[in-house]
């Protein structure tokens, strides 16, 4: 068994289908017959394919990721911030990508330019200090603004944090 992903295009080679045929079969496509599906399957999985998430994003135009933008990850208010996002984001079919600022406005905005690339579905900005929104927001991609501070309760840092996920991704 080869340890290492295979493509689609070495999994044609090795079934002797077409490349179309192959990826149809693997997206379940019912113009190819279920034998043939299942003989391209069952390939994929002795050679343990895995799906390119990006060619998967570009297809789908959704990348199933969010990135969230905190001060620093270690201070107690941020990180169960952190914490309750993931929850939630994973339980939406979501994964989080976090980056720290170190409150480095700076990092802000060169993480916002790194991540306008299309490898996101969207940021959250976790901050303490509300600070003026509208430079982040000329960007393209949606963006939501958390406000933690210090005084919060647990329980209305994790109301907030859910809110501040359902908001960007319009969820009501």
């Amino acid at each position: 068994m080869k340890s290492s992903a295979v493509t689609i295009k070495e999994i044609s080679f090795l079934s002797g289908y077409s490349i179309s045929t192959v990826s149809k079969a693997l997206n379940n496509k019912l113009e190819i017959s279920k034998a043939t599906r299942d003989a391209i399957k069952i390939i994929a999985k002795q050679h343990n394919y895995v799906p390119n998430n990006y060619a998967v994003s570009l297809r789908m135009q959704k990348t199933a990721s969010i990135a969230v933008i905190l001060p620093e990850v270690t201070v107690a208010c941020y990180s169960h911030c952190l914490s309750h996002l993931q929850k939630s984001a994973e339980r939406l079919g979501y994964r989080i990508l976090f980056y720290q600022s170190f409150n480095s406005e700076t990092k802000e905005l060169n993480y916002l330019r790194s991540l306008s690339d299309g490898s996101i579905d969207g940021i959250i900005f976790i901050s303490s200090n509300k600070r003026a929104q509208s430079q982040f927001k000329s960007h393209l991609i949606p963006i939501e603004f958390l406000h933690v501070n210090f005084s919060q309760t647990l329980e209305s840092i994790k109301e907030n944090a859910v809110q501040s996920l359902m908001n960007l991704l319009k969820i009501k």
